[in-house]
Order: structure tokens, then C-alpha cells, then sequence
């Protein structure tokens, strides 16, 4: 994807996020970030391809620069950690509808050019709108603007520029890359619930410790006043 973008200058890097939740966003300079959750709920590798190639383009259209300069970005990256955990919502990127056009045209373009079906972003927002219902269900439809609205532009740019969408999908691949990510959010989930445990844990020894010292505070006192009234 990236070898078609026209932008060689940036320093492209992908994080996965360990969250269940549908999302991705894009950082100025070409830093993308996708939750495990959006490569276990696409249904193929064309799929999860139209996701990364729309937030490839609004960091090749220079999207997120013109958010920081107007003050539209909201961010609390203080606590992440690439290849770790994080929060689902770092960011809210609030991209006007003509960014959101310009970055769907340009990243079929780059997903035809790529040579993934050209129909791969489409059928995820058929996907996502079909599962969400009228209110969006997934943080990365959230800001967006109407699915229904999209997916029709979607199908005219498809049209419009004769793109292929009988090329690769990349269902049987993308189900083996699915399989290894459930199993690395599992463990992370196991390990954050551990971490929790100890937590709650070390909290409770602290409470009972609290607990008898005050008890030995009491006792002393008590002793003390006999002490004096003999």
C-alpha cells in the first residue's frame, strides 16, 4: 500500500493496538494505528486493506496536519505504548466530509493500484453499516459521516475510475492472520486481568494492614489510660 501512495518521504509505521473495538487513525507523517479488533472483524485481507489505505490517505493528504493547525485534534497519546496497550479512543480526528471523501477516493485508488479488490473499502462500510445499525456501533464510523451516503460514493469512484473488484481478497490469508490475533489479544487480556488481580490484591493486604494497625493504635491507647487510672 504504502508503494503507491506518491508520498516516499514519509517514515511509514503501523501499531497494532490490543483492543477488541473496530478502530484505526492515521498520525501526521504516516503513523497508523489499527485495533486487533478491526483485523478480527473484517472479513478479508481486501477488507482490512480499504481501512489502512482510507487513513493512509488523510496522512498522505495531509489531513491530520491541518486538524493540529486549526486545533481540531484531540489526543492523549501521554500513555502509549507501541505493540502494547491503550485506551480505544487516543484519538478523535474530527475530519471534515470533504476530507472524508478525498481519503475514501484516494484510498480505493491506492487499494486498486495496490492490487487488491478495488471494492475492498466498500464492502467494510457495507459490513460495518449492516452490523451497527442506524447509530454507528464501531468508534471508527463514529465521526464519520453517513454510511449509507459513503458506500454510494464508494461505488461511483469504483465506477467512475473502472477499478477492478474481482482481484485479490485474501480471505483464506486473511483468516490465518485473524487466528494469530485473537491469540495475542487473548493473552494480553489474560495478562491485563492478572495485572488487575495483583492490583486489587496488593490493595486488600494494604487495607487489612491499615486495618490492624489502627486495632494496635486502639489497644495501646487502651492500655495506656488503664495504665494511668491505676
Amino acid at each position: 500500500l504504502t508503494k503507491v501512495t506518491g508520498r516516499d518521504e514519509f517514515n511509514y509505521e503501523f501499531y497494532v493496538v490490543m483492543d477488541d473495538q473496530l478502530n484505526a487513525f492515521a498520525l501526521p507523517g504516516g503513523k497508523i494505528f489499527i485495533n486487533a479488533g478491526a483485523i478480527l472483524k473484517t472479513k478479508s485481507e481486501a477488507e482490512l486493506a480499504g481501512l489502512l489505505a482510507h487513513e493512509l490517505s488523510h496522512a498522505v493528504l495531509s489531513h491530520g496536519f491541518q486538524l493540529v493547525t486549526q486545533g481540531n485534534l484531540t489526543a492523549n497519546i501521554t500513555q502509549f505504548i507501541p505493540y502494547g496497550g491503550t485506551a480505544a479512543n487516543l484519538i478523535v480526528l474530527n475530519y471534515s466530509r470533504n476530507m472524508e471523501r478525498q481519503a475514501d477516493d484516494l484510498g480505493t485508488k491506492i487499494l486498486a493500484a495496490s492490487g487488491y479488490a478495488a471494492d475492498g473499502l466498500r464492502n467494510l462500510m457495507i459490513t460495518l453499516h449492516d452490523q451497527g445499525g442506524p447509530k454507528p456501533l464501531f468508534p471508527w464510523l463514529s465521526t464519520h459521516p453517513e454510511t449509507k451516503e459513503r458506500i454510494n460514493n464508494l461505488e461511483a469512484i469504483i465506477d467512475r475510475n473502472g477499478y477492478n473488484r474481482y482481484t485479490y481478497e485474501g480471505v483464506e490469508n486473511h483468516l490465518e492472520i485473524q487466528k494469530r490475533v485473537a491469540q495475542l489479544l487473548k493473552e494480553y487480556e489474560e495478562k491485563q486481568k492478572e495485572e488487575e488481580e495483583g492490583k486489587q490484591e496488593v490493595k486488600q493486604e494494604d487495607e487489612q494492614q491499615q486495618t490492624q494497625d489502627k486495632e494496635q493504635d486502639l489497644k495501646q491507647q487502651d492500655d495506656q489510660e488503664q495504665q494511668q487510672e491505676e
